[in-house]
């Protein structure tokens, strides 16, 4: 039966959601001692000391429950190795970035090489096939990817900015991908693939660690957490497009929002000559979240404006990325017009929410005002003429 073989697994994920939980609380009371809790800068979205490097929460049980399913033959992958040992230097370099800022060439230069020896393994990468035109050489398939998994774990890193939100997006992604593979492969719920058991991994313990993280949060992920999530998840998808369970345009429409925001905020930055490796609030995300918090200095405001931010952007996951990936399957020779118009109205909103810009938004309506003249004689005078002040003497 399908409910006595799903047993087993939910015994699993409910305990690595609950070890992440309970890691997590435990990493916010030692954070103090490792030196994790710094003062707020002006970059940032938060105006108290807050933990951060929390992620480290959810990578050491995500990576141990992987390595006990693989040990015990629930899992069979080579690329797992690799996914495991790739995602645990990445975690380490962003730990140590956490603790001591590291330079962008050496932080960079080491991503790369990981990154590289990690795509070699999943070698050759299949074709991607457009109208009748086909893009076959390993070479630049690998340079494609290597260049795209770059961006891509820089850009979650980028992304990491108020409470919950690359949780969040993170879970959104892996859960509707999964779905994806389930009524691509036409397989039973039981019957999952070593691409779907490592993406519901990942979600749970990342939904553990959301518990702490969710505005208003008691501890961030830090480079530790964002740049794990963006090597994995971007493994993860060459890991599917090497399968066959899912093409690249699902992979470019599911988390569309991250794409198009980090990438027009990081155009125009470059465009405008400023540095666009440091620590900035010029997103279309930070910026919406600053206008809902208005000009009060609240930290419930802030956290309300966190909330209502997220579930913005899970609501587009949901309600508009989610359909046209699914087209994208089912018709995956228009996938690239799929990729179109799932962005299209993406890339005006961020536009319009001035991404990239430095400021506030500004609304600009056309108000039409009008002045009314004041005709004293119709005001009643209220003021007596004669104003009796008594003083009692002490």
């Amino acid at each position: 039966m399908i409910s006595g073989s799903l047993i087993l697994p939910g015994l699993i994920l409910f305990s690595l959601f609950v070890t992440t939980l309970v890691c997590t609380g435990l990493f916010v009371k030692l954070s103090p001692k490792l030196g994790l809790v710094k003062e707020p800068t002006s970059r940032c979205a938060h105006i108290q000391p807050t933990p951060r490097g929390g992620g480290i929460a959810f990578v050491i049980t995500c990576l141990c429950s992987i390595g006990l399913l693989y040990g015990n033959e629930l899992m069979t992958r080579g690329s797992i190795t690799a996914i495991c040992s790739g995602g645990l230097i990445i975690a380490a370099i962003g730990f140590w970035d956490d603790l001591n800022q590291l330079s962008i060439k050496t932080r960079l230069s080491l991503q790369l090489l990981i990154i590289i020896s990690s795509v070699s393994v999943l070698s050759p990468l299949p074709a991607v096939e457009l109208w009748g035109f086909r893009l076959e050489a390993s070479w630049l398939m690998g340079a494609i990817a290597v260049l795209g998994m770059m961006w891509w774990l820089n850009l979650f890193n980028f992304m990491d900015g108020i409470d919950g939100l690359a949780a969040s997006e993170a879970i959104s992604v892996l859960v509707m991908a999964s779905i994806l593979i389930y009524f691509q492969t036409s397989t039973s719920v039981a019957d999952y693939s070593t691409e779907q058991a490592l993406m519901i991994l990942l979600a749970v313990s990342l939904l553990g660690f959301l518990g702490a993280n969710w505005a208003p949060a008691k501890i961030f992920m830090g480079d530790v957490g964002s740049t794990f999530l963006g090597f994995v998840m971007g493994m993860l998808a060459l890991m599917t497009l090497t399968a066959g369970s899912l093409n690249l345009w699902v992979w470019l429409i599911l988390p569309g929002v991250f794409w198009i925001d980090a990438t027009v905020t990081l155009m125009r930055r470059m465009l405008r000559g400023d540095r666009w490796y440091q620590g900035h609030q010029s997103h279309a995300y930070q910026r919406v979240s600053r206008l809902l918090e208005g000009s009060a200095d609240q930290n419930n405001l802030r956290h309300a404006a966190h909330r209502k931010v997220t579930s913005s952007i899970l609501a587009i996951n949901v309600c508009w990325l989610f359909p046209w990936a699914a087209c994208a399957i089912i018709w995956p020779a228009w996938g690239i017009l799929f990729v179109g118009a799932a962005w299209m109205p993406l890339v005006l909103l961020a536009a319009y929410c001035g991404a990239g810009k430095p400021g506030e938004i500004e609304w600009h309506t056309d108000v039409e005002v009008k002045t009314i003249p004041f005709d004293a004689s119709q005001v009643e005078e209220i003021i007596p003429e004669e104003i009796i002040i008594k003083c009692d003497a002490a």
